[in-house]
């Protein structure tokens, strides 16, 4: 049977007209493309900010580029665009005379890398003041910049506003709330330096959002008249700190961190010299706060230096160090933890060379398993537990002294030192004391299987190293590695 030819004249001159209408079409098609804007002093596209700003294509993400180092430039407005600022080490002074920088922007993103924003001042967010949009920020300097009532340096004011910071550096800011950051949005930030700013409460940051801060972020040298040296996580906020340090700050309460809402930190040091007037030189927690492989040392408060709790704390494969009373004196209001009321919940945590009293439970209640309960050598008249607060024991735990009534239940040990190495403090992770070779805490955790829930040991230590390394596991945060050296068998 023959096929019908179905490549009459007619179907193929239709196929040809069709080709050349696309072909006619798509040549008449600019693609849209972002215009790329000169800014400089003199000679180049645009002498102002503000002007290529105004001139730039609303919908396109236009890219102002700055050719020259350091020239200095006015304070300006974006509204409703899209736009990548690519600086040059750049300045961008306001001279006290209002916002550097004002962001009023819907749902667009703005974008700055490598600028220097100095020496805005307004309301709220005298270095860059974020109304609406999100905003990214690489390679940027806010320095001297103060705003009256929150977000010294960097406002954000929207919820609905996504904040991303990388390799930034915050100082010198005043405000109210949040001397250096005030955030009600959605922050996200790797490398983030907040350092010598100063607030009522947040010195550093002000957190009314949810705020994440990794990679090697740092806050220190801040200072909050009320609480929140370095950081304030307000009710209802989130807040969580990775791979961080938080450090010589001060306060009244919270001289490093004062929590109301939900913290969450993980391999981050909380120390040293955070230092609170009254309570919670490391963290003053009312709220809800989880340590997973984090440290809390050298902070010093009257009560609380290492941790003040009224809330909920969850402390797991944590150490407490060298928290200490004011001046670094002898304290026996719970230098390592101060229970007010609510809950804390520890489980493989070391508490080593508290400067006096390492638990103190005032109210509430206080549960500990595989835990090292130790003090200072020397500390005259006081003792590793104290306070008329609820203590409970999941087992496998040891004190320094014979002070803690409530070890009772199977493999809890008394009256022991637990024989530690001084503080390692990596490269990266968080500080740590390792178990000497004649440490009673070796093979003395829980047997059930790490990791299998209930009060058996964690999965893994403080360092991330798999649990047990010996016959069983260890009590406190870190397991000791046991090198074995194997002679081979000879036959003759």
């Amino acid at each position: 049977m023959l096929q019908q030819n179905d490549r009459s004249p007619v179907v193929v001159w239709l196929k040809v007209c069709l080709f050349l209408s696309l072909f006619i079409w798509q040549l008449g098609v600019e693609p849209v493309r972002a215009d790329i804007h000169t800014i400089c002093q003199s000679g180049c596209d645009f002498d102002s900010i503000q002007t290529a700003v105004n001139d730039s294509n609303v919908t396109d993400g236009d890219i102002l580029s700055f050719t020259t180092a350091r020239e200095t430039y006015d304070a300006f407005t974006i509204t409703n665009k899209t736009l990548t600022f690519q600086g040059n080490d750049t300045e961008i002074n306001a001279n006290d005379s209002g916002a550097v920088i004002t962001i009023v922007n819907g749902s667009k993103t703005v974008s700055f890398e490598d600028f220097r924003i100095l020496n805005g001042s307004s309301s709220d967010g005298g270095g860059i003041h974020l109304t609406s949009g999100n905003l990214t920020l690489t390679n940027v300097l806010l320095n001297s910049n103060d705003a009256a009532d929150q977000g010294g340096s960097l406002y954000i004011g929207n919820s609905n506003s996504t904040v991303t910071l990388d390799g930034v550096t915050i100082s010198g800011g005043t405000a109210v709330l949040g001397g250096a950051i005030y955030n009600n949005g959605t922050l996200n930030a790797s490398n983030l330096t907040l350092t010598d700013n100063n607030a009522t409460n947040g010195g550093g940051l002000y957190n009314d959002g949810a705020a994440t801060l990794n990679e090697q972020s740092a806050v220190q040298r801040n200072t909050a008249a009320e609480s929140g040296g370095g950081l304030f996580n307000a009710d209802g906020a989130t807040l969580t700190l990775l791979n961080s340090d938080v450090a010589n700050n001060d306060a009244a309460n919270g001289a490093g961190i004062a929590n109301i809402g939900t913290l969450q930190t993980t391999n981050i040091n909380i120390g040293s010299l955070n230092v609170a007037i009254q309570a919670g030189g490391g963290i003053h927690n009312t709220g809800q706060a989880t340590l997973l492989n984090s440290t809390v040392v050298q902070n010093q408060a009257d009560t609380g230096a290492g941790i003040y709790n009224e809330g909920t704390l969850t402390a797991n494969n944590s150490t407490f160090s060298r928290n200490a009373g004011p001046g670094n004196q002898h304290n026996g209001n719970g230098p390592g933890l101060y229970n007010q009321s609510g809950t804390a919940v520890l489980n493989n945590v070391t508490i080593h060379l508290t400067v006096g009293t390492s638990i103190f439970a005032n109210g509430g209640t206080v549960e500990v398993g595989n835990t090292i309960i130790s003090s200072a050598l020397g500390t005259s008249g006081l003792t590793v537990c104290g306070g008329g607060g609820n203590f409970i024991s999941n087992g496998y735990n040891l004190a320094s002294d014979q002070s803690c009534a409530f070890l009772t239940e199977t493999g809890d040990i008394q009256g022991i030192n637990p024989d530690l190495n001084g503080i390692t403090s990596p490269a990266e992770g968080a500080a740590y004391h390792s178990p000497k070779l004649t440490s009673p805490v070796i093979d003395a955790g829980n047997p059930a299987d790490p990791g299998s829930g209930g009060n058996a040991c964690l999965a893994s230590d403080q360092r991330g190293l798999e649990r047990p390394q010996s016959k069983r596991c260890d009590i406190g945060a870190v397991e000791i590695v046991v090198y074995r050296v194997f002679t081979p068998l000879v036959i003759k």
